[in-house]
C-alpha cells in the first residue's frame, strides 16, 4: 500500500513537472533590439547645447540627456522646446559644488533642492542625477537615491556595461570627451561598444563656440561621432530611456512565475520613480503555441516575432492555447 502511494505522488510529481515544462522561455532583448546602446549626455547647462548639439541631433533624430545646473540656466524658453521634442534634463546640482566643501546636509540640499526648481521651472519629473566632478560621497548619494532612478557616474571597471552585468544604478560610467582628443578615438569607443554588445554613456562638456564649458570639442568632431553612431546598428537613448530599459530586463529576470494550470503569471514590482510605460522586447522560446497577454489584453507579436511588454502592468499571463 506504501508503495502504491509512493508511485502516485512520483507520477502527479513528474506530471506537474511536465506541465511547467511545456511552457515556453522568455527571453528579454537586450537594447530595445539592437547590437548595442549608448547615451550622449551633457553637463552643465552650456548655452553651446542649445546652438550645436540640439540642431545636430534633432538632424539625426538623436535625442540628449542635458544635466542642468539648476542655478545656473538660462535661455529658459529653448530648454523647454527641447523638452518638448523628446530630449531629457537632468539633475547636475543646485550649484555644481565639490561636495568636499559642503556639510552632509548642504550635500542633500543640492540635489533636493535642484530637483525642485527644474521641476517647477520646466513641469516634468526629473529622474536621472550627474554627479558634479564625478565626486561621489555616501551622503550625496543617499540624497540621490531619494531623488532620481539614476545617476552617472564618471569612472568605473568597465566603461561598457554589458546585459549580463549588474550595475550600481546610482554610479553609472561614462567617458568623458577631451579637446585634445582625435575623432579616431571616439570611433574606438564607438567599435568597443558594439564590439561588446554594451551600454556606453558620454560625458560632454563644452562644444565649438562655448565662453567657459570645459574641454570644448569641435563641431567636426561632434558631428563625426554623431554620423559614426548613426551608420551603426546601435540604440542612441536618452540616459533615462535606455537606463530604464536596461534595469527593467534585470527586474523582469529575476521573476519567478507562478503556474496554475494552463497559465503562467509573472509579477514584478517596480521603483516609485520608475518611468511609466516602459516597454521592453521579449522573446518566446520553447514548446508549443501561447497566448501572452497584460490585463486581459492579448498581446500580439511584431513582424519579428517579438513582443513588446509594458513594465507599468507590473503583471504577464502566459496561456497554452
Amino acid at each position: 500500500m506504501k508503495r502504491s502511494w509512493f508511485f502516485l505522488i512520483l507520477f502527479f510529481v513528474g506530471f506537474q513537472a511536465l506541465a511547467e515544462d511545456n511552457f515556453p522561455e522568455l527571453q528579454v532583448v537586450p537594447w530595445n533590439g539592437h547590437k548595442a546602446a549608448t547615451s550622449l549626455t551633457f553637463d552643465d547647462s552650456d548655452p553651446s547645447h542649445l546652438d550645436v548639439a540640439v540642431p545636430e541631433l534633432d538632424k539625426r533624430e538623436m535625442k540628449g540627456t542635458f544635466f542642468l545646473i539648476a542655478n545656473q540656466t538660462d535661455r529658459k524658453d529653448e530648454w523647454r522646446k527641447i523638452i518638448a521634442k523628446g530630449h531629457e534634463i537632468g539633475n547636475h546640482t543646485l550649484d555644481h559644488r565639490h561636495p568636499a566643501e559642503l556639510t552632509a546636509e548642504q550635500q542633500e540640499a543640492q540635489v533636493v533642492g535642484a530637483n525642485h526648481v527644474l521641476q517647477k521651472e520646466f513641469g516634468v519629473q526629473v529622474r536621472t542625477f550627474a554627479y558634479p566632478f564625478t565626486e561621489i560621497r555616501p551622503r550625496l548619494k543617499a540624497a540621490v537615491e531619494k531623488t532620481d532612478l539614476l545617476a552617472r557616474g564618471g569612472w568605473g571597471q568597465s566603461f561598457v556595461l554589458t546585459p549580463k552585468m549588474d550595475p550600481d544604478w546610482l554610479n553609472i560610467p561614462a567617458r568623458m570627451t577631451e579637446t585634445k582628443l582625435p575623432l579616431t578615438t571616439y570611433r574606438q569607443w564607438i567599435a568597443e561598444d558594439l564590439k561588446k554588445g554594451g551600454w556606453m554613456v558620454w560625458m560632454i562638456h563644452g562644444l565649438e563656440g562655448t565662453v567657459a564649458g570645459w574641454e570644448p570639442i569641435s563641431k567636426k568632431n561632434f558631428t563625426g561621432i554623431l554620423d559614426e553612431l548613426k551608420s551603426k546598428d546601435i540604440w542612441v537613448g536618452t540616459f533615462l530611456e535606455v537606463g530604464s530599459y536596461f534595469m527593467g530586463e534585470k527586474i523582469f529576470e529575476k521573476v519567478v512565475p507562478q503556474t496554475d494550470g494552463k497559465d503562467r503569471t509573472y509579477r514584478w514590482n517596480l521603483p516609485g520613480n520608475f518611468p511609466d510605460h516602459v516597454l521592453l522586447r521579449i522573446r518566446v522560446k520553447g514548446v508549443g503555441p501561447v497566448v501572452l497577454s497584460q490585463s486581459g489584453k492579448r498581446i500580439n507579436p511584431d513582424e519579428t516575432g517579438l513582443y513588446l511588454i509594458d513594465l507599468g502592468q507590473k503583471g504577464l499571463k502566459v496561456s497554452r492555447k
